[in-house]
């Protein structure tokens, strides 16, 4: 019966473990069209442009989102981790299920980026990775 009770236990917090929907983020060497949105890059040249596209996991009800660029390095204090670019975008009314827009890196190395809701900055919609070299 012990036994019984700690596997219902167990399977009661596994099962209702918090678990967040995650959007994608794809880039681009080129602005993202219906044609080339599937052609994800990773690799980038320092100083060009690097085009984004995120999708989110559901419609976005807020109004406003907040895109976090940070470099992984060894230098930086916190875990290697250096903030590089913060900017909040205003969401229109036809771009609720995603964003799309582009920035320029001119230093080399791993970036990653996030991109939150301003309602819940804890949390992020989704997360990608990619490379200036």
């Amino acid at each position: 019966m012990k036994k019984l009770i700690l596997l219902i236990c167990c399977a009661v917090i596994f099962l209702t473990a918090c678990a967040y929907d995650r959007g994608i983020i794809l880039f681009n060497t080129q602005p993202i069209t219906k044609e080339n949105a599937l052609s994800d890059q990773k690799v980038f040249t320092a100083g060009s442009r690097v085009y984004y596209l995120f999708i989110a996991p559901k419609r976005m009800e807020n109004d406003y989102i907040r895109v976090q660029i940070f470099k992984m390095t060894e230098d930086a204090p916190w875990g290697g981790n250096e903030i590089v670019r913060t900017k909040d975008y205003r969401l229109m009314k036809d771009e609720r299920y995603y964003h799309t827009d582009y920035f320029t890196l001119y230093e080399t190395g791993r970036y990653v980026m996030q991109v939150f809701s301003v309602n819940n900055l804890m949390h992020p919609l989704s997360i990608g990775d990619f490379y200036v070299k």
